[in-house]
């Protein structure tokens, strides 16, 4: 049983790791998860950051076991990376990001990951005086050779991304019809505009994204034991109790709504005093101004979270939702 509850925490380790190493490798390719269309670009990268770092984290943490005597941990030490996939999957399940995933590669990762893992226990880790490869021949160091040639080849292939859009779409299409099951009627009724609305589920579909339910729960009990104002609930809005979701949809559409009249009566009062913010092209003609432009939905969402990252990233996501949803909508701001 002790050996069964080591492995498995150190497959659920191993997701961590990954993970952040992953999080620091974005300028070197390494490719997220995301509710955004990338180009998918360096895959023999990507490939070997998800498929060969299991591999290297077995050997490692066999020789620390190997070190300090503790040899019963390694005995059948493959079955944690088999414990480290099923963990990823409950996760990205759990999280709702199923249908962002690409299910076949994922499927060729885990068979990649679960046969070398085997075969790399059988043939090195399960006998102790193997654990260190032997590079005292030429014929070793000449495969090196030829694995990174291979490696630099296959990392400038450039992958189609018409599967990763279709997945988005999905993902996007399915939150949104989710969420508009469930709250639509009292955010219509709150914004009483198509543009607000848009916004709001753009909103609400991030912060989801980022802070899935298993999260929330884990916020709302983190909460009962501080006792600190924390933002809770979907829309993750600041309050000093706990908030049902429902509750925090609410609140967070009227926060968004307060936002755009704050903003809007200001833009107005400026006007007066021959202040307001236009966009003049090259002809010196005006081609927008705040109340229409995109300065007004950004600056919205800089008052729902002050971050640049959070601005782009919703910004982008609301211009998708609002040309898929809202297309022919002829609100105005």
């Amino acid at each position: 049983m002790d050996i069964l509850i080591v492995q498995i925490t150190l497959g659920v380790l191993l997701f961590f790791i990954i993970n952040w190493i992953g999080k620091h490798s974005y300028s070197i390719g390494y490719i997220e998860i995301s509710m955004f269309v990338k180009v998918e670009e360096a895959p023999a990268f990507n490939f070997l950051i998800r498929v060969l770092t299991p591999i290297v984290y077995l050997i490692i943490i066999s020789t620390i076991l190997y070190y300090f005597n503790l040899d019963r941990y390694v005995y059948n030490i493959y079955l944690v990376n088999i414990y480290y996939i099923l963990f990823r999957l409950f996760f990205n399940l759990l999280t709702n990001r199923g249908l962002l995933l690409n299910w076949y590669r994922q499927f060729l990762y885990w068979l990649a990951i679960i046969s070398i893992s085997y075969f790399t226990y059988d043939k090195l880790i399960k006998e102790k005086s193997n654990i260190l490869p032997d590079f005292t021949t030429i014929s070793n160091e000449l495969w090196i050779i030829i694995l990174i040639f291979i490696f630099q080849i296959l990392n400038n292939v450039r992958v189609s991304n018409d599967g990763t859009i279709k997945r988005k779409e999905n993902y996007l299409k399915s939150r949104y019809s989710h969420f508009k099951k469930l709250y639509g009627t009292k955010i219509k009724e709150i914004t009483k505009n198509e543009l607000l609305e848009a916004l709001t589920y753009s909103i609400m579909i991030y912060e989801d994204f980022n802070r899935p339910k298993s999260i929330r729960i884990i916020e709302n009990l983190n909460f009962k034991l501080s006792k600190k104002p924390h933002t809770l609930g979907l829309m993750q809005i600041k309050s000093n109790r706990i908030l049902t979701d429902e509750e925090s949809v609410y609140l967070g559409t009227e926060k968004i709504v307060n936002a755009y009249k704050n903003k809007t009566r200001k833009k107005k009062k400026k006007s007066k005093q021959k202040e307001d913010f236009e966009i003049i092209n090259e002809n010196n003609e005006v081609i927008n101004n705040y109340s229409t432009s995109w300065f007004l939905i950004n600056d919205i969402i800089l008052d729902y979270n002050n971050c640049s990252k959070y601005s782009d990233e919703v910004f982008e996501l609301y211009t998708i939702i609002k040309d898929t949803f809202y297309k022919n909508t002829s609100d105005k701001l």
